[in-house]
């Protein structure tokens, strides 16, 4: 209702400066013609002529009088009738103007606009924007503020891991790269350019991903992120042993009850068959994303299902976390994807029996 009186109020200003100009004052026009007077009289100043009743001289300066004036008066009501003629125009401009413009701004919304979209009120839109209104606009303006600066390194350094938390990978990677090239190598920067490339790869610690976790560790053998992505990549080998003793070795500097603690806790048990503690916390940051990153790899497994090892990593994803029922639909899928190729279902089948799935 405020935004249809508004749209009113200013259609009525808009008419009224429009037809200001029109409303000024006509010339009154005269209700008696004195042409036909001025007429006699110039008739009369030749009779009185021919009687002799006045001189010649004078007789002819009444005669130019009388036509002087005779002249003015048929001016005057020439442009009374003139004016007649323009105060009907612009009566007929102002009922166009009166009638136009609400007609012609209306049909103009009609067709550019959307009248038939349903009220967004100001409450629902802030209550579904309030959660990601603080960290977008961060973001933003350090993005802006780089755009100026873009030799500052810890700007880079501090946007990268605000990056990878909220799955923007690549440009993790790209932001933590220029962090190293302007602040230099660290074990810190390595380890997150790490996990950058791992989280793009959908949880897999590729080739590239471990040199920069090796790297890491030549600067600082202790870094804690390191060591782990060290032996997620060990464990994703197929190096238990190796995976089980770096996990081992990391657990003795961490606090069993913080939320690393208990991550690594869990994927000791899943190396040593004690599957019960090992499903992540949702509400963990952690638990968060390794869900994020599982349900990732199986939509890229259901677009191009050639991938065995991807089938594997699924299968042995959803069994650790404790869904035994997505892990068994894992299976036959991988299945139905290598029908032909009697070797690969073999080791699908022997993944699944490893597995312990029916």
């Amino acid at each position: 209702m405020v935004f249809w009186l508004l749209v009113a109020s200013f259609t009525g200003f808009t008419i009224f400066g429009l037809l200001w100009p029109l409303s000024r004052v006509l010339r009154h026009t005269p209700d008696i013609d004195d042409r036909d007077f001025y007429a006699l009289q110039i008739a009369n100043i030749d009779q009185d002529l021919a009687r002799g009743l006045i001189a010649p001289d004078a007789a002819e300066q009444a005669r130019r009088e009388a036509a002087r004036r005779l002249l003015s008066s048929q001016t005057e009501q020439r442009i009374s009738s003139s004016d007649f003629s323009n105060e009907k125009r612009r009566r007929i401009v102002a009922v166009l103007l009166i009638l136009g413009v609400p007609f012609g701004a209306y049909s103009l919304y009609n067709y550019t606009g959307s009248p038939g979209l349903p009220d967004q009120p100001l409450s629902a839109r802030l209550d579904g924007f309030a959660k990601d209104t603080d960290l977008s606009t961060s973001i933003t303006q350090e993005e802006a503020r780089l755009e100026t600066y873009p030799e500052d390194g810890i700007g880079w350094a501090t946007i990268a891991p605000v990056y990878v938390s909220t799955g923007r990978f690549s440009e993790a990677i790209t932001a933590y790269t220029k962090a190293i090239s302007i602040l230099g190598e660290s074990a810190e920067l390595r380890s997150g350019l790490g996990e950058a490339r791992m989280a793009a790869a959908d949880g897999i610690v590729t080739s590239d991903a471990l040199k920069d976790i090796e790297k890491a560790l030549a600067i600082d053998p202790k870094n804690q992120r390191a060591q782990y992505y060290q032996a997620v990549a060990a464990e994703q080998d197929g190096d238990k042993s190796r995976a089980l003793s770096l996990y081992q070795a990391l657990a003795s500097h961490i606090p069993p009850d913080s939320e690393p603690g208990q991550l690594i806790a869990r994927r000791i048990d899943a190396l040593t068959g004690n599957t019960q503690s090992l499903v992540p916390d949702e509400t963990t940051e952690q638990g968060a994303m390794i869900r994020s990153m599982v349900q990732r790899l199986d939509e890229k497994l259901t677009k191009d299902g050639s991938d065995l090892d991807g089938w594997l990593r699924l299968m042995r994803a959803y069994q650790v976390l404790g869904d035994s029922d997505k892990a068994q639909a894992a299976r036959d899928r991988a299945k139905n994807s290598f029908t032909n190729d009697q070797a690969t279902l073999a080791k699908i089948e022997a993944a699944a029996r490893d597995l312990g799935l029916k």
